[in-house]
């Protein structure tokens, strides 16, 4: 063997072993780090395991998910008819066919269904939550169109002049959009939020024409009032972590390399994922992302006039370039802070709107100030989520006006949200306020 080749050999096997030493300390380090981010998040108060947030098993008698399954084959055997309609385009041009359609059999059937599955005490739809990313959602859009029928009957119920009806549709409503209070997946809470919206508008609406009676009141506050709980999107967070993070991280590094591979220079960028996606890189960046995931659970459970989108824009700047991971997994936090403060403060809107109405009936006309709504109707000012302070209320007339400033911080005098169709620019802007006009009688 000539000298040359020796020296050759010599050379790669002290570069071997550099480099062997070199993975062995990243690994031991990187994995020492990872101990102590998973210590960092148990410190913190998280749930560890998916099944400490997984609902529990039900049985079937108190499951509703059995009924909104059977309510929906039956909606299904009508057709499609049921998942195009919405309550914006209602009345109109297919407004004969809404009448029609509601009157079928297997509809009103459904619809039955649906009010008894309501009134269950407990939802348990069997997702497949070691499937990560993969987990196959179905009831996901038949929740969306159950809500948007719950919304027309109501608008049919009132066009009729059948007011008790309408409210009792809308307390169906409310009921069926809270069913997935205790469902710990983001997506499902999104959901939840807009549900909610669906049905709090005809609820608005209609109140304008009939407002509730105090039986009727009393119960709406009661079940608006199962919305009040604010830490649904952070278990949400936390579910994310979960079913997107660890799911994640436990995959393949081949499988994890093909994420990145979208360079001018494919071959390179291909070796140069590998190297990231090799152990140790796997568990930096797993430490990066517990970390920050740990800053999200944390903003997301603070109200917004603490920890607002400029929070936001710091976490996600916080992320390392190098963390490619963590860019792909790390939820859009902006928009569900956002959706989620929106969503509270309608909730504190509508559950106060309905206690003035309730003090109305009690003292013959509604109070100066929200101070003044008397306490068994309203104990305690609710808060805006934007603003920190209570509600803005004034009376106007017979009635009153009752908002949260909203999205862009600013009051704008109750200003109304503008319905349908927004351009980028108006819902950039945000120049309105959620709120609850009542004129009265």
């Amino acid at each position: 063997m000539n000298a040359k080749l020796l020296k050759v050999l010599k050379w790669t096997a002290i570069v071997v072993i550099c480099l062997v030493v070199v993975y062995t300390v990243l690994l031991v380090v990187s994995g020492i780090k990872l101990s102590n981010a998973y210590a960092e998040v148990k410190k913190s108060g998280r749930p560890m395991t998916i099944e400490e947030i997984i609902p529990k098993q039900v049985s079937d008698e108190d499951n509703a998910a059995l009924l909104y399954k059977s309510a929906v084959l039956l909606l299904n055997s009508g057709g499609v008819f049921w998942k195009v309609i919405t309550p914006e385009e209602f009345p109109g041009t297919n407004h004969d066919a809404v009448i029609k359609f509601l009157a079928d059999k297997n509809v009103v059937t459904a619809l039955g269904l649906i009010k008894d599955a309501a009134d269950k005490p407990a939802y348990r739809y069997d997702l497949d939550y070691t499937k990560g990313a993969g987990m196959l959602l179905p009831h996901i859009s038949a929740f969306r169109s159950i809500q948007r029928l719950l919304a027309i009957r109501a608008k049919v119920e009132a066009e009729r002049g059948d007011y008790g009806s309408a409210w009792k549709t809308i307390m169906i409503g409310y009921k069926t959009a809270d069913t997935l209070h205790n469902e710990p997946v983001l997506i499902s809470q999104l959901l939840r939020i807009a549900m909610f919206e669906v049905i709090d508008q005809v609820a608005g609406d209609l109140a304008k024409i009939s407002p509730p009676n105090d039986v009727q009141a009393d119960a709406l506050t009661v079940v608006i009032k199962q919305f009040a709980d604010d830490n649904t999107m952070v278990v949400a967070m936390d579910s994310e972590r979960f079913l997107m993070g660890e799911w994640a991280f436990r995959q393949p590094a081949a499988e994890l390399a093909k994420l990145g591979d979208a360079s001018d220079v494919p071959v390179l960028q291909l070796v140069l994922n590998y190297v990231m996606f090799c152990k140790p890189g796997r568990q930096f960046m797993h430490v990066s992302y517990l970390r920050i995931m740990n800053d999200v659970t944390n903003f997301m459970k603070s109200p917004w006039w603490e920890e607002n989108i400029s929070t936001c824009s710091k976490i996600e700047k916080n992320i390392p370039r190098w963390d490619i991971l963590s860019r792909l997994l790390v939820p859009h936090l902006g928009k569900c802070k956002i959706k989620h403060a929106v969503h509270m403060a309608r909730v504190r809107v509508s559950q106060t709107a309905f206690s003035l109405m309730r003090h109305k009936l009690a003292h013959g006309k509604f109070p100066a100030t929200l101070v003044e709504c008397d306490a068994k109707f309203l104990p305690g000012q609710p808060v805006d989520p934007f603003s920190g302070k209570p509600l803005v209320y004034r009376q106007e007339g017979n009635g009153f006006i009752l908002y949260s400033i909203g999205a862009n911080s600013k009051d704008d005098g109750g200003k109304p949200e503008p319905r349908g169709e927004l351009t980028a620019e108006v819902k950039e802007k945000k120049e309105w306020d959620l709120m609850w006009k009542y004129e009265g009688k």
